[in-house]
């Protein structure tokens, strides 16, 4: 399998149920994947650039793993983007060092089904991810969810056990998105 880069973002991962779930499984299926969780690694906000587009370099795919906060990635995830796809590195006259890496987009929410229609549909709320891969010359490898997984899940045995095997499938997915 290729050289894959989970970079993880979740400002409160420790009590993750949904998050964990999803990047055990990809490190039971992928034993040799670099997890960047960018919220451990720069717990002041200050990214070492270098050292994450070194990581970058590296990598064949890249995973951005995160729960959605209002329609949106967690902050930091956008902040490293900004700092990290730098002119010279991920576009622009220099050249575009990320060209032909896969990109894929693994998250989880805690809204419904029928929440994500029309307008407010997935693939709207990751176009952004998708038009910075058209950007830099990356390839879209597209997108996994997970939906409706409630701050209280850890309260409801049933519930939890359904939901964990829906995350491990995601984890399944993005194999096979690298694979595909």
């Amino acid at each position: 399998m290729s050289k894959v880069l989970l970079v993880l973002n979740h400002p409160n991962y420790k009590d993750s149920f949904a998050n964990k779930i999803v990047v055990e499984k990809l490190k039971s299926l992928i034993p040799d994947i670099e997890i960047d969780h960018i919220d451990t690694l720069y717990p002041e906000g200050k990214i070492d650039v270098k050292a994450e587009q070194e990581k970058l370099l590296k990598a064949d795919t890249v995973i951005f793993q995160f729960p959605v906060y209002w329609f949106k990635s967690p902050y930091f995830l956008s902040k490293w983007i900004e700092d990290v796809f730098t002119h010279g590195f991920a576009y622009g006259s220099n050249g575009y060092k990320l060209e032909g890496k896969k990109l894929i987009i693994s998250i989880t929410l805690g809204g419904e089904e029928e929440e994500f229609k029309g307008n407010m549909a997935l693939d709207r709320l990751i176009s952004p991810f998708e038009a910075t891969a058209i950007y830099t010359k990356m390839k879209f490898a597209g997108f996994t969810y997970t939906l409706d997984i409630p701050f209280t899940i850890k309260d409801t045995p049933d519930l939890a056990k359904t939901k964990k095997e829906l995350l491990e499938k995601q984890a399944e997915k993005i194999v096979s998105m690298i694979k595909n």
